[in-house]
């Protein structure tokens, strides 16, 4: 697949799962520069291990939302696990994924919950903003 406003290919998987081409897979050439830099904000270094370091050490939602109060988006399903359940079916689970965006100028927190109210975390570049 071409992601045009990106400038990039993909290798569309199941459950929409995507493995982005540096090479095309017939003849080996190099495939176009990606225009990801010029549209999402560069995290540094020092803004990860900050954000790192913020986060550390929080295990619950409770957690999370005493250190940084309430999300600024909340979604119910917001990140889906496929898995194989023995030699059956796959089985999908949906979990919560809160988000904080005031945290960092350059970064967005992203938080999935698991069972128990366990979380992870995650941290995805900004979108650059555009006129």
């Amino acid at each position: 697949m071409f992601d045009a406003e990106l400038n990039e290919y993909h290798i569309v998987g199941t459950g929409q799962q995507q493995v982005l081409i540096y090479h095309c897979i017939f003849c080996g050439g190099q495939t176009p520069d990606s225009r990801r830099d010029e549209l999402f904000m560069h995290v540094t270094k020092e803004e990860f291990e900050k954000l790192r370091k913020a986060t550390n050490g929080l295990k619950t939602v409770d957690d999370v939302v005493g250190a940084f109060g309430p999300p600024d988006f909340d979604h119910p399903a917001g990140i889906s696990s496929t898995e194989p359940v023995g030699l059956g079916p796959r089985r999908t689970t949906d979990f919560r994924q809160m988000t904080f965006s005031s945290l960092s100028d350059t970064a967005d927190v992203h938080v999935a919950i698991g069972l128990n109210d366990k979380v992870q975390f995650s941290f995805t570049p900004k979108p650059v903003a555009r006129d």
